[in-house]
């Protein structure tokens, strides 16, 4: 992506030198010896960054940043100051500014800080884009998704759904096993008859036979009336078991006949019943694995896999993320009867790098706390359930120092320096470019401290 820039600085050779490296870095870049003639052209045109210096004789790079503010021009800010003027750049930043560069500085310092903004206006776009199209997804609750991952679940929900056979939803938690069933349902040709969800793993195993297929009054101890299971509720209609790994094996075999014969028995009762209905099993273990260790029986097991639909976990399709979030955003909005709020793009960031290990469930409770919690029109990083927001700097680097009479400063801190420089390359699996961009530092900076700490 290659930004628009305008270089604000009465320096004639750092102005042109500058403007040269941006344009030889792809970028589209204009230099101004006046803060006034840059006004006039930002005025006129679009432009992505300003890369001001601090002291002009006419006008400072602090009264530009504000004048910028005044006329509402929509533009980031990076201003380019000397050692002696470093508290002119800390209050610049409480101006507006997004980053400020100490002359002289390289090109790789400066290049930091454009990717850094070129992903900030990638993700502020793709918001805005999203926003937009957001007003077109389904409310009703059904899947969203826009990756290659989703449009194949959604191709074999397509392809599933109109026939007989039963289908069988493997995925971690959270990932939408019962939304997908239900959209099979919806889609099938049995949609007008009931569709009844049940909680495998919720049900007591005493209770089991009772909860699926009902009993007779006075069948055990507490029936004192006749009692209809799940499996007659979903007659004509589509028995969702969820966590059907959670069945013991003596009502497994009771369901597999259901399966073969749509034949049951109420507990306690001698006549045989007939049922119509269609099955869809969901689970979040690998039931092969569990047929061979005798957990899971396999006739049953594939009675079930007919139609397998593996869904795939959030983090495998980070590009789902933000449509998630705004769809959530939306249907809140819709529900308080409140102004949908937007997301910052710090938060958006941290929604999109996050792991997610509770899936889209974990999404839709982190996106109802922001919104209990926020008091302005945008989501902030700070809005999210801590267990989201970025770790805190103060607490990876914490000391005990109570008992400590001394100690060696420039080893403690060489030593923090380089446990950072060694988590930043595990993460990025060595690769130093990626691993630079984790800590916030150039490629070569990072180079150059891996040789001077002999990080091997």
């Amino acid at each position: 992506m290659s930004l628009r820039v305008l270089v604000v600085d009465d320096e004639k050779l750092a102005r042109v030198s500058t403007v040269e490296l941006l344009v030889g870095a792809g970028h589209e870049a204009e230099g101004h010896e006046t803060p006034f003639t840059a006004l006039a052209a930002l005025e006129q045109a679009a432009w992505d960054l300003v890369l001001s210096d601090v002291r002009m004789p006419t006008m400072d790079g602090i009264e530009l940043l504000r004048e910028i503010n005044r006329r509402g021009i929509t533009v980031s800010t990076i201003l380019m100051t000397a050692y002696g003027t470093i508290e002119n750049a800390v209050r610049a930043m409480r101006e507006g500014a997004v980053d400020y560069l100490l002359k002289p500085f390289t090109f790789d310092e400066l290049d930091v800080r454009l990717k850094r903004l070129e992903g900030e206006l990638r993700t502020r776009r793709e918001l805005a884009s999203l926003r937009r199209a957001v007003g077109t997804l389904d409310r009703s609750g059904s899947l969203v998704g826009s990756s290659p991952a989703m449009q194949r679940v959604f191709d074999l929900i397509a392809k599933a759904a109109p026939t007989e056979s039963n289908v069988l939803i493997v995925g971690e938690t959270g990932t939408g096993k019962e939304l997908t069933a239900r959209a099979i349902h919806l889609r099938s040709l049995r949609s007008a008859g009931p569709f009844v969800p049940v909680a495998c793993g919720a049900i007591p195993k005493d209770l089991a036979e009772s909860e699926l297929f009902g009993h007779e009054q006075g069948a055990f101890t507490g029936a004192t009336r006749r009692r209809m299971g799940r499996v007659e509720m979903a007659q004509r209609g589509t028995l969702f078991l969820d966590d059907v790994d959670d069945l013991p094996l003596d009502i497994q075999v009771k369901l597999l006949r259901v399966i073969q014969e749509r034949k049951f028995e109420r507990v306690g009762g001698e006549q045989t019943h007939a049922v119509d209905l269609r099955i869809v099993a969901a689970t979040k273990v690998d039931l092969e694995s569990w047929v061979r260790k005798g957990r899971f029986r396999e006739d049953l097991f594939f009675r079930l896999n007919v139609l397998p639909i593996l869904l795939p976990p959030l983090r495998e399709r980070r590009e789902d993320i933000l449509p998630i979030a705004l769809h959530f955003l939306a249907q809140y909005s819709n529900e308080r009867g409140t102004p949908p709020k937007s997301i910052s793009v710090d938060a958006a960031n941290r929604l999109q790098t996050y792991d997610w290990p509770g899936n889209v469930r974990e999404l839709r409770h982190a996106i109802e706390h922001a919104m209990a919690l926020s008091r302005a029109a945008e989501i902030q990083v700070e809005d999210l359930p801590a267990s989201v927001r970025p770790v805190d700097a103060t607490s990876v680097l914490s000391l005990s120092l109570e008992n400590i009479e001394k100690l060696d400063l420039r080893g403690l801190l060489e030593g923090a320096e380089r446990q950072c420089i060694l988590w930043a390359l595990k993460r990025a699996e060595g690769n130093q470019a990626a691993a630079a961009e984790r800590l916030g530092l150039a490629r070569t900076t990072l180079q150059n401290r891996i040789r001077q700490l002999r990080i091997r």
